[in-house]
C-alpha cells in the first residue's frame, strides 16, 4: 500500500515538473563571422556593444547570436541588420516572456593602419567593398598612396570634417563603372582633399576620374586643393551632383565632362586658380546641366570651354557670369532648340561661326540691363557671326550684342546677322557692330515680311548697315541686288 502512494506522488511531481514551461531568455554570445569581431554584453544593462575595424560596412552585418535553451531572438540569428543606429534585439522565452537588449557597433578609428592614436591612416590599393571613411579627428585623417580603383559595386563615403592628402603626382581616385564614391561634408565640417606638405602648387595630385552613372556619386562641401596634374581635378563619364565644393588651384581645368557625363546638379561651386578653364564640356548641349550660385575668378582662361559645335538635343545656355569660349562654332539642326538666358556672353574664335538652319528653335531673349553677347574671343578675333536660316514660328532675339564681325568668303554670311529667304524671326533691341563688314544681310528681300524688327541699331559696320544679296519689291518699293541701306527696310 506503502509503496503504490509513493509511486503515485512520484507521478504527479514528474507530470507537474513537465507541464512548466521556462522564463529564461538571455542572450548568452554575440558576435560576427565577417569581421570576426565578439561582443560585450551586459546582462544588467542589457547592452551588447561590438567594435569593428576600421572600414568595415556597418549597414549590412549578420550578427550569430545564441539565446538560452527554448527561447527566440528577433531579429534572427544570421540576418543581415544595418547597424548605423543602435538596434533592439528582442529575446522571447518560452513562457512568452520578454526582455529587450539593445546593440551598439561603432568603427575603431584607429583601426587602419594607422598607427594609433594621433597618426593619420595611409590607404594604397583598390577598395573592392563598401567602406566608410570616418572623421578621425586630426589635421589630416588619411594619407593615399596611389592611385585608387574602387571597383564592382563598392561605395566609398567619406564623412564631414575628413581631410585627405594624396602624396604625389600620380594619386587619386578612380571610380569604375558600377561603383560610387559620396562625399558629403558641411558647412562647418567640409571635406578636403589636399597635397602633400612638401609639395604645395597646382597639380600636386592626379584628380578623381568618375565612370559610374549612380546617383549616389555627390560631392557637397567638399574642398579640392592643388589637384589636376592629368588635365582636370575633376573628369566625369558618367553622372555627378556637385554643391557647394571649391576647387582651388589645378595645372589645367577644374571639372571636365567628357563622353557620357553630365551633371545631375551642379549648384553654389567656386573654382578659382586654374591654369586652364573652370569648366570644360566636351558637348555644348551639357550646358544645361550648368546650375546657379557658381563662382569663377583667377583662372588662366576665366571662359567655359565649349568644345563641340552641334547640338543633339534642346540646349539652354545658362548665365555662369563668365563668358563661354565656343571652340569649333555652333550648329542648331532642325527640330532642336537653344535657348539663351540673359547676360549670356558667347565668344568665338577666329573664322567660326554659329548656324540656325531648318526648323530650329532660337530664343535670344536678353533684357537692358543684361543684354546677350555674341563676339571673338578677343576683340582682334573676327568671327564669321551668325547664319540663320529658321523657318520656324517664335524665333527671338532682343536685346543682343553682335560685334566682331569680319569677311570670311568660304562662309555666306558676311555680316553680323544673315538672315535667308523664308527665315522667320524677331529682331528687337539689337546692337549690330562695331565689325569689319555689315551689320545684316538679307538674302531675299522678297522675303523680309516673316522679320519682325524696331529698335535696332547699327555701330561702325565698315561695309554698311544693312546689305541687300537679291533685290527685288518689298511693300511697294524695289531694292536693286548687293545694295546697302543705312537701316533695316
Amino acid at each position: 500500500m506503502r509503496k503504490s502512494l509513493f509511486v503515485a506522488l512520484a507521478a504527479l511531481m514528474l507530470l507537474a515538473s513537465c507541464g512548466k514551461e521556462s522564463s529564461e531568455k538571455k542572450i548568452l554570445s554575440f558576435k560576427f563571422a565577417a569581421p570576426a569581431v565578439e561582443a560585450t554584453i551586459s546582462e544588467d544593462a542589457h547592452t551588447i556593444v561590438a567594435v569593428v575595424p576600421f572600414g568595415t560596412n556597418v549597414t549590412g552585418l549578420v550578427p550569430i547570436i545564441t539565446v538560452s535553451e527554448k527561447a527566440n531572438v528577433v531579429p534572427a540569428s544570421g540576418t543581415v541588420v544595418d547597424f548605423t543606429n543602435p538596434v533592439d534585439f528582442t529575446v522571447t522565452a518560452e513562457d512568452g516572456s520578454t526582455v529587450v537588449y539593445k546593440a551598439t557597433v561603432t568603427v575603431d578609428p584607429n583601426g587602419g593602419g594607422g598607427g594609433g592614436t594621433g597618426d593619420p591612416t595611409t590607404w594604397s590599393g583598390n577598395i573592392d567593398a563598401n567602406t566608410t571613411w570616418p572623421d578621425l579627428g586630426l589635421d589630416v585623417d588619411y594619407v593615399v598612396n596611389g592611385y585608387v580603383y574602387i571597383d564592382g559595386n563598392a561605395l566609398l563615403t567619406i564623412e564631414p570634417g575628413v581631410t585627405i592628402m594624396f602624396e604625389g603626382v600620380g594619386d587619386g581616385f578612380c571610380l569604375g563603372e558600377n561603383a560610387g564614391l559620396k562625399m558629403v561634408g558641411t558647412a562647418d565640417k567640409p571635406i578636403r582633399l589636399v597635397n602633400a606638405l612638401n609639395d604645395n602648387h597646382p597639380g600636386a595630385w592626379y584628380g578623381i576620374q568618375i565612370s559610374s552613372k549612380r546617383n549616389d556619386n555627390q560631392f557637397e562641401y567638399v574642398e579640392f586643393v592643388n589637384g589636376g596634374s592629368g588635365d582636370d581635378v575633376i573628369t566625369v563619364f558618367g553622372k555627378l551632383s556637385m554643391k557647394h565644393c571649391t576647387i582651388d588651384g589645378a595645372l589645367h581645368q577644374g571639372v571636365a565632362l567628357g563622353g557620357d557625363g553630365v551633371f545631375t546638379a551642379f549648384e553654389n561651386n567656386t573654382i578659382k586658380n586654374c591654369g586652364g578653364y573652370p569648366v570644360w564640356l566636351n558637348e555644348t548641349n551639357k550646358a544645361s546641366s550648368l546650375g546657379s550660385g557658381n563662382t569663377y575668378v583667377e583662372n588662366g582662361s576665366n571662359m567655359i570651354n565649349l568644345a563641340s559645335s552641334y547640338l543633339y538635343e534642346n540646349t539652354t545656355i545658362n548665365n555662369q557670369g563668365i563668358p563661354y569660349y565656343v571652340q569649333e562654332g555652333l550648329y542648331v539642326p532642325e527640330n532642336v532648340k537653344i535657348t539663351i538666358e540673359p547676360g549670356v556672353e558667347l565668344t568665338f574664335d577666329y573664322d567660326r561661326g554659329f548656324e540656325i538652319t531648318g526648323d530650329a528653335r532660337f530664343e535670344a531673349n536678353g533684357t537692358a540691363s543684361q543684354p546677350i553677347i555674341f563676339r571673338g574671343t578677343t576683340p582682334e578675333d573676327l568671327w564669321d557671326g551668325i547664319l540663320f536660316g529658321s523657318t520656324r514660328n517664335g524665333n527671338v532675339m532682343n536685346y543682343c550684342q553682335i560685334k566682331n564681325c569680319g569677311p570670311d568668303d568660304d562662309w555666306s554670311v558676311r555680316s553680323c546677322l544673315y538672315i535667308r529667304s523664308d527665315a522667320k524671326l524677331t529682331l528687337t533691341n539689337n546692337v549690330f557692330g562695331p565689325c569689319d563688314y555689315n551689320g545684316v544681310g538679307i538674302e531675299n528681300i522678297s522675303n523680309w515680311g516673316n522679320v519682325t524688327h524696331s529698335g535696332n541699331t547699327f555701330v561702325d559696320c565698315a561695309g554698311g548697315n544693312v546689305w541687300l544679296e537679291s533685290g527685288g519689291d518689298w511693300n511697294g518699293a524695289e531694292y536693286a541686288p548687293n545694295q546697302i541701306l543705312n537701316d533695316l527696310p
